[in-house]
């Protein structure tokens, strides 16, 4: 007789629960930002901020309570300055210190080499830590909460304030965060690191203590109520949230081309923005400027957009001459596009040609936009044009002489940083050997001279001014551009041309298409063969 099994038989196998939403969402995130989130949560210094935030707002809370001198409005006005006087130091200095901590951690561990080696970009590890940077703005700003709930209750300070106050504190806070990140990525040299330590701390150190002096003063909320009063509150807004933008941005460019391989394309963010950043200003200026006032406004953004482009050009004329082998890889196929793409390319022959791209886009903005006081458009006259068109031609000499001066040093990173340092070595030189030799030979400056021409500073003021010759300026303008021209004209072509050969090669190295018919005849030859 056999033996019953008297175990119970096992269920069987139902369906396997997939992951919740929760975890699903939890996947999509930036995985920097959970990293850190994390750490920065386990983290005793973010521990001993929230336990000093809640310490800050019970004095704040008792003392106000026990002011039985002040009205209700006064109460709730100093309420409110204290809460933001609490929260400065923390989102200027705090959070953005934790952030450069953590960023000089990965990259003394070597973290940040093995993050590349993943599917992760430097962007993404940017955005990341931007964006933890806003979780803990987030944290501090709840624990804040019922203080500023309590300034407004008291009627101390009316609802939009709070709000722009606090829209206010979220920009500095991001900006503060891209500056320290950027500080950090740039501190990689061992010589530097104590330097970009110290320097960062006291640089986020000032700006937190300026903003608890201006939140405790109140002339943070009252400046902002009077903006919120004036008609002029989308156009200031406007501009705060463009700069803080534009800014992040180029931070965030500085990072990343020091997280990027050597080969890597550098440059071409940063050439972009040269063009975009303008833009940006003149388009602010369009559409939230008064016409009558678009006038000087236009003149002033487009000469301001001229000097950051010749700061810009110095780091561009100062490049390799020669195209990496990954950049060489990704240019494009089309050679009307290679065309196209070349000034904004890596190269310093490339760059003299962005430049006076650039130029040439900026001064005809300025002639299609700056109405002439005279009332014509193409008005010579006018002397904000005069200083544009001559700081235009100087730019272009001086950056010519950069890329002649690199191109004389050893082919590395360091000799492009030195002709950084060189060129405006090069320029103070021009400008105080021709005064040493008029006190050497003439015993005085008596006046300006041609031996003076390669001061910008001192001819653009001789040229430029009520009584200027338009003539003069003219032909002063055309010679120098077209000197700075002529002589950037060889490097400018090979500069191209090295683009162009590089977008042949990607096309004969594509191999020829084959139909399916001819294959098939081939293999059904082959076959009968």
């Amino acid at each position: 007789m056999s033996a019953v099994d008297t175990r119970p038989a096992k269920p069987a196998p139902g369906p396997v629960a997939g992951p919740s939403r929760w975890s699903r969402w939890s996947d999509r995130c930036n995985p920097i930002l959970v990293r850190e989130v994390q750490q920065s949560l386990r983290g005793r210094v973010f521990v001993i901020s929230v336990l000093l935030a809640l310490l800050l707002s019970i004095v704040i809370a008792i003392e106000v309570a026990g002011s039985h001198d002040r009205g209700p409005n006064r109460a709730g006005r100093a309420a409110f300055q204290a809460g933001l006087a609490t929260l400065a130091p923390l989102v200027l200095f705090v959070v953005p210190m934790q952030a450069f901590g953590s960023m000089r951690l990965e990259l003394r561990s070597g973290i940040v080499e093995q993050l590349l080696l993943s599917e992760l970009r430097p962007w993404r590890i940017l955005a990341g830590k931007l964006q933890a940077a806003m979780v803990q703005f987030t944290l501090f700003l709840a624990v804040l909460s019922p203080l500023l709930a309590t300034s407004y209750l008291l009627r101390g300070v009316d609802l939009p304030t709070i709000v722009v106050s606090l829209l206010l504190a979220l920009l500095c806070c991001a900006v503060a965060t891209m500056f320290a990140v950027s500080s950090a990525a740039q501190a990689r040299i061992p010589a530097l690191q104590t330097m970009a330590n110290l320097g960062t701390a006291f640089g986020l150190g000032m700006l937190a203590f300026a903003g608890v002096g201006l939140c405790l003063s109140g002339e943070l909320s009252l400046g902002i109520g009077e903006v919120l009063r004036s008609g002029e509150a989308l156009a200031i807004g406007a501009a705060l949230v463009l700069l803080a933008a534009v800014a992040s941005v180029l931070m965030a460019l500085v990072a990343q081309s020091s997280l990027l391989h050597a080969f890597e394309n550098k440059s071409t963010g940063f050439r972009v923005m040269l063009f975009v950043v303008p833009a940006i200003a003149l388009a602010w200026l369009w559409l939230c400027w008064p016409f009558r006032a678009r006038g000087e406004g236009f003149a002033v953004v487009c000469f301001l957009a001229l000097l950051y482009g010749i700061v810009v050009g110095v780091f561009m004329v100062t490049e390799q001459r020669e195209l990496s082998p990954r950049v060489r890889a990704h240019v494009p196929r089309s050679p009307l596009l290679a065309l196209l793409a070349a000034p904004f390319l890596p190269g310093r022959d490339r760059g003299l040609l962005c430049f006076l791209l650039f130029g040439g886009v900026l001064a005809l903005a300025a002639a299609l936009a700056w109405p002439a006081p005279t009332g014509g458009m193409f008005d010579f006259a006018a002397p904000l044009w005069h200083m544009g068109a001559l700081t235009i031609a100087y730019g272009a000499v001086y950056l010519w002489l950069g890329h002649l001066l690199r191109g004389r040093l050893p082919a590395t990173v360091q000799a492009s940083q030195a002709a950084r340092v060189l060129l405006p070595l090069l320029l103070l030189l021009f400008v105080l050997l021709p005064v040493l030799i008029d006190v050497l030979l003439l015993g005085g400056v008596r006046g300006w001279h041609p031996l003076h021409v390669m001061n910008p500073f001192w001819t653009i003021d001789h040229l430029v001014g009520p009584s200027a010759d338009r003539m003069q300026v003219g032909l002063v303008v055309t010679a120098v551009l077209a000197a700075a021209v002529v002589v950037s004209f060889p490097a400018i072509v090979r500069g191209v041309n090295e683009v162009l050969a590089a977008s042949a090669a990607r096309r004969a190295a594509e191999p020829a298409p084959v139909t399916g018919f001819t294959g098939v005849s081939g293999a059904a030859g082959t076959a009968d063969g």
